[in-house]
């Protein structure tokens, strides 16, 4: 085993306080099964350029009773990824993915799935039609939203 896995189970084992974390750099699925079987009290966890497949987001969607907010940017996790929380995220505050491999087909299902959630897609300019290039999804009270830009997609009660 890496000694860098080693030191990161240590200390998510040790800070079993820890509410919010923020990992970056080529760390693998073993990182998130940590986060996933240590860290019950975490509520925000930021992750950048991490993971492999969508076995370690399970580990921490299914390990993290208190999660609340899971940010996921330029990571390889795509639509298995996202369909994988359907039954956390009503239970959380957000959900954003950036620069992954998402795509509206793995959207729109989950939007078809969870009516209370607002999918927002967010598309650059000039960007393939099938990428999600950011999506964010979030509970919602009074309904989906009607007042986004145009450059915002909003796949909640379509």
């Amino acid at each position: 085993m890496n000694p860098w896995m080693r030191l990161f189970g240590a200390v998510v084992k040790t800070c079993s306080k820890l509410q919010r974390l923020s990992v970056s750099g080529l760390l693998t699925d073993l990182t998130f099964v940590y986060i996933g079987r240590y860290a019950k009290n975490l509520e925000t966890l930021a992750v950048a350029f991490a993971g492999s497949s969508v076995w370690g987001t399970q580990c921490v969607l299914g390990g993290c009773p208190k999660l609340r907010k899971l940010e996921i940017r330029d990571c390889p996790f795509g639509n298995a990824t996202l369909l994988s929380g359907l039954e956390k995220y009503e239970s959380m505050r957000s959900l954003w993915m950036s620069s992954c491999n998402v795509t509206m087909n793995g959207c729109r299902p989950l939007a078809r799935e969870m009516p209370r959630l607002n999918v927002e897609v967010m598309k650059e300019e000039g960007s393939d039609d099938s990428q999600a290039d950011e999506v964010y999804v979030y509970r919602f009270v009074a309904g989906p939203r009607r007042d986004g830009p145009p450059s915002v997609l909003t796949l909640s009660g379509l």
